[in-house]
C-alpha cells in the first residue's frame, strides 16, 4: 500500500524552496550565488528549516527505497537510480545551473555575454566544484545517487542474510539516541559546502531499516505532536541563539586553534543542531502519517513533478530577482512575492515543455 504522506511531505518539502532560496538573497547567511540585504526576517526563516529540511528527504528516500526494492531487483533499482538521478544531475549541471549562476554574476558586476561566461564558467569547473557554483543545489540529487549506491550491497546483505533487526524492541527512546551518530557523522566528508554526505547517508539508512517500520511510523503519529513542540521549542531557542549574531554575507570567523576544549563545544553545538534536525524528521513525519495520508489530482502532479521542480526552479528564482530587485528597488516584501509567485509559475511552465520534448524529456528523469 502506497504512503501518500511520504510523496505529499516530499513535494512540500520541494516547495520550501521557493521562498528558501528566494529569501536567501536577502540574508547574511552562506554563499548564495547573490545578496542584496540581511534581513531579520529572511535569517530566521533560513535557520527554522536549515537544519531539517533536505535532511527529511533523504530519510524519506530511504523509506521509499524499501518499499521500491519489494517490487524491483537491485539491478532495475539502479538503473531508476540513474534515469532519475544521475543523469538529470548531469543534464542539469550543463544545462540548469549555469543560468542560474550567470545572473548571480551579472548581479555582481559581470558585463560579459551569456556565451563567454559559459566558457569562463567551465573552464573553472575545479575552483567552482569547490564553493559549490558548478553543481547548485543538483548537490542532493548527486548525494543521493552516491548514498543510493554505496547503501544497495549493504542492504542485499541484510536482505540475504539470517540476523534481522529486532524492529519490535525499536522504543522512542532509542529512536532519539540517534541523535549522537548524526552529530558524529556530521563532521566527515562534506563534499559539498557544509554538507556531510556521512550525515545524509545516516539519515538514508535509518530510513530504509527503521523508519519504514509500519510499527515505528504508527509510533510516531502516536506521540507527534510531543515531538512537533519539543522541535518547536529546540528551534526557537536556536533562533533566538543564532539570528541576532548573524553578520553580512560573505564574513567569515577567524580560525582559532584546536583544542579538547575547543572540539568539545563544537560538539556540543553539533549535537544540539542535530537534535533540531532528529526531532524535525521525527515530528514532521508524525504529523504527516496523521494529516496529509491522502491524494487527489493536484497531490499527484506535485508528487510526479517534485524532482523536476527541485532542478529548473532555480533558474527562474535567479531570474526573476535579478530583474524585479532593479525594477522596484527598497520595495522587499513585494520583491519577495512577486519572485516566488512568478518562478513557481515558470518552473511549473519549464516542466510542461520538457514533458512535451521527447528528446530532452528522458534527460530530466520527465515522464511523457
Amino acid at each position: 500500500m502506497r504512503k501518500y504522506y511520504l510523496d505529499n511531505l516530499r513535494w512540500l518539502i520541494i516547495l520550501i524552496l521557493f521562498p528558501y532560496h528566494t529569501l536567501l538573497i536577502y540574508s547574511g547567511i552562506g554563499s548564495y550565488y547573490f545578496h542584496v540585504a540581511n534581513s531579520s526576517i529572511a535569517n530566521a526563516f533560513i535557520l527554522t528549516f536549515a537544519p531539517w529540511f533536505m535532511q527529511l528527504l533523504f530519510a524519506i528516500a530511504g523509506i521509499t527505497t524499501y518499499y521500491s526494492l519489494k517490487r524491483r531487483d537491485a539491478k532495475q533499482y539502479l538503473e531508476e537510480r540513474v534515469s532519475k538521478l544521475l543523469l538529470p544531475s548531469v543534464a542539469g549541471v550543463i544545462l540548469v545551473i549555469p543560468v542560474s549562476v550567470y545572473f548571480g554574476y551579472l548581479y555582481n558586476g559581470y558585463t560579459g555575454n551569456f556565451l563567454s561566461f559559459m566558457l569562463y564558467h567551465f573552464s573553472n569547473a575545479l575552483q567552482n566544484i569547490g564553493n559549490g557554483l558548478l553543481i547548485g543545489p543538483l548537490w542532493f540529487l548527486l548525494y543521493l545517487f552516491i548514498i543510493s549506491l554505496v547503501a544497495l550491497p549493504i542492504i542485499m546483505k541484510y536482505r540475504n542474510g539470517t540476523w534481522k533487526i529486532p524492529i519490535e524492541k525499536v522504543t522512542l527512546p532509542k529512536l532519539l539516541l540517534l541523535i549522537i551518530p548524526l552529530a558524529l557523522g556530521s563532521f566527515f566528508i562534506n563534499l559539498y559546502p557544509e554538507k556531510s554526505i556521512v550525515q545524509f547517508f545516516l539519515l538514508f539508512i535509518f530510513g530504509y531499516f527503521l523508519l519504514s517500520d509500519d510499527g515505528i511510523q504508527q509510533k510516531l503519529e502516536d506521540k507527534r505532536w510531543p515531538l512537533f513542540i519539543s522541535f518547536l521549542v529546540l528551534t526557537i531557542i536556536y533562533l533566538v541563539m543564532t539570528v541576532p549574531s548573524i553578520g553580512p554575507a560573505g564574513t567569515t570567523a577567524t580560525a582559532s586553534t584546536f583544542t579538547v576544549a575547543s572540539f568539545l563545544s563544537m560538539f556540543l553545538v553539533k549535537l544540539f543542531v542535530n537534535a533540531i534536525l532528529w526531532l524535525g524528521v521525527l515530528g514532521v513525519m508524525g504529523m504527516g502519517k496523521h494529516y496529509l495520508e491522502f491524494k487527489n489530482r493536484t497531490t499527484l502532479y506535485l508528487s510526479a513533478a517534485s524532482f523536476p521542480i527541485y532542478i529548473f526552479h532555480i533558474i527562474w528564482v535567479n531570474l526573476f530577482a535579478y530583474y524585479i530587485i532593479g525594477w522596484i528597488p527598497n520595495m522587499m516584501a513585494l520583491q519577495v512575492i512577486l519572485t516566488m509567485a512568478l518562478s513557481f509559475i515558470f518552473t511549473i511552465a519549464t516542466i510542461e515543455v520538457v514533458r512535451r520534448i521527447k528528446g530532452v524529456r528522458f534527460l530530466f528523469g520527465i515522464k511523457g
